[in-house]
């Protein structure tokens, strides 16, 4: 729980800075605006994307061509919370993230951490609380967001609030 929240808090501190509000939030503005490239590229079917800073260097996020828009939007925020949590810690690093490990019942701390912020930057909690109490459907609001169905369900339910409609 303490990962989540953490994550929840780190996520809010990033759209207070970098947010103008507007919907859907764009990962790819966030990471550049906090110094990243974001680069698409051909990576292998069992990887989503990758973190890869080199000393001296701006860290780069790497998408993976072949995953649809809404993957990319995901796994771009993902690697924004690696950054986040990794921001004081070295001058060099990477992060592969392969499917198998991606999903969010994940159990190491840095990939619950990192699909937690993804959840909270794309759908910001006030957001999905309003869309909720206006009535819409959880696809309706993933359309809104533009994520999955799944991701949308998914973070209704860390909210406590009623998935499909």
């Amino acid at each position: 729980m303490a990962v989540r929240q953490d994550a929840h808090r780190a996520a809010q501190a990033i759209l207070s800075d970098t947010w103008d509000g507007s919907l859907p939030v764009d990962p790819v503005r966030i990471a550049r605006s906090l110094g990243m490239d974001v680069i698409t590229a051909g990576l292998a079917s069992n990887v989503a994307g990758a973190l890869v800073k080199e000393r001296g260097q701006d860290p780069s996020i790497v998408l993976n061509a072949q995953d649809s828009p809404n993957r990319q939007r995901f796994t771009c925020a993902h690697e924004i919370g690696h950054f986040v949590r990794r921001e004081e810690s070295g001058d060099d690093y990477e992060y592969v993230d392969y499917r198998d490990i991606f999903s969010s019942t994940g159990e190491r701390d840095d990939e619950r951490f990192a699909n937690a912020f993804a959840a909270c930057l794309l759908m910001p909690e006030e957001d999905v609380r309003r869309f909720h109490r206006e009535g819409l459907s959880d696809i309706q609001m993933a359309l809104r967001f533009d994520v999955s169905r799944d991701a949308m369900s998914f973070r209704l339910a860390n909210l406590n609030l009623n998935g499909r409609r």
